[in-house]
């Protein structure tokens, strides 16, 4: 018989996982091991008590210390009882793991810290006493020395530390503020294990407010990751996964097969067309399915995935309602004989199914009750002359919504229930008008302390229609203000969506298109590109401001396109000359929107900028051959990495300036590179290097060259 693990219990090793928490931890592990930053990161680890917060480290843990240029410190904070032996542990910890010594060759660490007594002062924990307690070292010149130290260790260094929601407040706060202190190390990474609701509560007591809200944003200030262990539900403990949140797209090969795809595709027509309404919401749906099919791919039936996602964000009410009362779809209505109906339970479900439909047209409430009964049969039982004893076991190995097995894994993922009532939110969005922008800055600062930025902008797609075109003005201008907060992936998008900013753009264009006024929508649009928000959005939202096929489509006319063409180009001439930079460097991850701008507006200006670049320096070549190399964005990397010079850039660079005078730059300053080596070809693989794009080049030249030579 194989032995249960009690969940209080953390596991050590991947073949006891019976959450499927592997996948999340290998993420986290992966990360730190694939980066290649120095810069120190600090890690939150959230989820309640007994919730597999221990064994997530324990695997993260072992993957870690697979890695040669990894070392691994473990701190347990609960054990000591009072907070100079808390601390004094901490730097005795570190310390016993790097040998590191501080004034001579001979003075460890510990030795250090024993010499000046007190650690809560040497750390800055009590800043009246740092004169007395660091005559001869000064915490700046400590600071620095542990910094250049580990700068040159060949090693990053994980510190993990587990249990600190069973620390007191006063332990909590000076366990933070140590962390803040040195969590900027290089090459450190702190991952914090804890009950953040707990945690914050108890540090918010420090505070004006004396609320959870201030003892968020006092973690917010210390975590730079913060991240949710996967819940496992109650139901099916033992065999429920998580995967990972941005686990790789491209390596799912969805497989319907033809006739299923056949068979979605006609339930999407039938069911789920009426309430695309809206780009917008197609773009939620997609975005949504592009989270999870990665996550849940092989654990779920996909084509119920692929449907059910889309009662999630069509139909939401019905969503909510299916997820708080299961017992209505995943249960028979008969008694245990299967002879009598429950009659009781039959008409609940019509009472509730007649009030969650008064919002929608009659089309509306045939489609999803249709829907509804396809993916859960049972509730035909309720509604109709129907009888599905014995069914359970086909749809488990279906692995089908409908079975009890299998219903809560799909909702692994899903938003969690908001901290933020309804009422709230809706008094919130009527009121942008008529506040200060101040207020409405904070006051979105504090939704955000209680709800996913993500989530913030699917809250306002419900309110968005009835909007007045004042308020519809500030909230344009709240989400350029805020656009930081929709960061996603660091410049990339999924496979099967829009990362968090292009939703804030797109929203910001629905906004602007929903308005009849032509010369107002105008008047705002220039706004968003102006040097008051960020270049990038501006450059993300000038991307949806051209989407549509004909004028009515498109949220601004051709001659206004252009004019904002113009604009942005300008902006990023301006600020390249003010900073002595230029296109290539400055804007290298805009490269191909600005040259194609350029050459749009002013071709023979932009053949003049770059002969002048030239000609300063012949040399350039290489910078803008570099620039031109393509940039790779992934989900599993923090940050992008160049690819390959491709051939269509190569036509592209043609159309910019004389390929002949740029190759023959490129052979006069660096033939004797080019030829050492041969040429290569890294498709979407990493390894790219400066010398190898500029063989790229003069590989598509030469071939150019002698297709051309073909051709006469």
């Amino acid at each position: 018989m194989n032995q249960i693990y009690n969940s209080d219990k953390p596991i050590i090793e991947k073949k006891y996982d019976r959450f499927n928490r592997f996948k999340f931890s290998r993420r986290i592990s992966e990360t730190i091991i694939k980066r290649s930053s120095d810069e120190g990161i600090v890690v939150g680890l959230y989820g309640l008590w007994g919730e597999g917060k221990s064994s997530v480290l324990n695997m993260i843990e072992n993957d870690l210390k697979l890695a040669d240029d990894i070392l691994v410190i473990k701190f347990n904070p609960w054990r000591f009882k009072d907070e100079d032996t808390l601390i004094l542990n901490f730097f005795k910890n570190l310390s016993e793991k790097l040998d590191f010594e501080l004034n001579n060759k001979t003075e460890k660490l510990g030795q250090f810290f024993k010499k000046y007594g007190s650690v809560g002062s040497v750390v800055n924990l009590d800043l009246s006493k740092i004169g007395e307690n660091l005559s001869d070292t000064q915490l700046e010149d400590l600071k620095k020395r542990v910094n250049d130290f580990l700068a040159s260790y060949d090693k990053k260094i994980v510190v993990i530390i587990d249990d600190i929601d069973r620390l007191d407040k006063q332990e909590l706060f000076s366990l933070f503020k140590l962390i803040k202190l040195t969590g900027d190390f290089t090459k450190t990474y702190y991952i914090l294990s804890f009950d953040d609701e707990m945690v914050a509560s108890s540090i918010g007591e420090r505070f004006a407010k004396g609320d959870n809200n201030s003892g968020h944003n006092f973690l917010e200030k210390v975590i730079q990751v913060p991240l949710r262990i996967p819940q496992a539900l109650p139901k099916d403990l033992l065999q429920y996964t998580f995967d990972l949140l941005n686990y790789i797209l491209n390596e799912y090969k969805i497989d319907l097969g033809r006739e299923e795809e056949q068979n979605v595709g006609s339930l999407i027509s039938q069911f789920l067309l009426l309430r695309i309404k809206t780009p917008r919401l197609a773009i939620r749906y997609v975005n949504s399915l592009s989270f999870l099919i990665p996550l849940l791919d092989g654990e779920v039936n996909m084509s119920d995935l692929i449907l059910f996602e889309g009662v999630k964000i069509l139909y939401p009410k019905y969503y909510d309602f299916i997820k708080s009362s299961p017992e209505y779809f995943i249960e028979t209505y008969y008694d245990f004989t299967y002879e009598k109906k429950n009659l009781e339970k039959i008409e609940e479900l019509k009472s509730n199914f007649e009030e969650l439909k008064k919002d929608l047209s009659k089309n509306e409430q045939n489609a999803i009750l249709k829907l509804l009964k396809h993916l859960f049969p049972f509730i035909k039982e309720g509604l109709e002359n129907y009888s599905l004893r014995n069914r359970d076991d086909l749809w488990i190995r279906e692995k089908r919504i409908a079975s009890s097995k299998y219903f809560y894994k799909y909702f692994i993922y899903s938003v969690s229930k908001d901290d933020i009532s309804d009422v709230y939110f809706e008094n919130y969005i009527k009121n942008l008008s008529t506040k200060e922008y101040d207020q409405i800055l904070h006051e979105t600062e504090e939704i955000f302390s209680s709800i996913d930025p993500v989530e913030y902008l699917n809250k306002i797609s419900f309110y968005e229609d009835s909007l007045e075109w004042e308020t519809k003005k500030v909230l344009i201008e709240l989400v350029c203000s805020i656009q930081g907060k929709f960061e996603g992936m660091k410049g990339g998008t999924f496979s099967l969506g829009y990362n968090p900013k292009s939703q804030a753009a797109v929203l910001v264009n629905r906004l602007l298109l929903s308005h009849k006024n032509y010369s107002e929508r105008f008047n705002v649009a220039k706004k968003t590109i102006s040097s008051e928000v960020p270049f990038e959005f501006s450059k993300e939202l000038l991307k949806w401001f051209k989407v549509g096929k004909s004028d009515e489509e498109k949220t601004l006319k051709i001659d206004e396109i252009k004019f904002l063409n113009k604009v942005i180009l300008d902006r990023a001439l301006d600020d390249s000359k003010k900073c002595n930079s230029n296109l290539f460097e400055k804007y290298e991850h805009s490269i191909f929107l600005l040259l194609s701008l350029f050459h749009e507006s002013d071709p023979i200006g932009l053949t003049v900028y770059i002969k002048n670049l030239l000609d300063e320096n012949p040399k350039f070549i290489k910078t803008i051959i570099y620039s031109l190399t393509s940039m790779i964005y992934s989900s599993t990397r923090i940050d992008p990495y160049k690819n390959d010079f491709a051939r269509d850039t190569f036509q592209s660079l043609k159309r910019y300036y004389d390929i002949n005078i740029l190759h023959k730059l490129l052979m006069e300053n660096f033939e004797e590179e080019i030829v050492k080596e041969e040429v290569f070809f890294f498709d979407n693989d990493e390894g790219q290097t400066i010398l190898n794009a500029l063989r790229q080049f003069n590989h598509w030249y030469n071939l150019d060259v002698s297709e051309n030579l073909i051709n006469q």
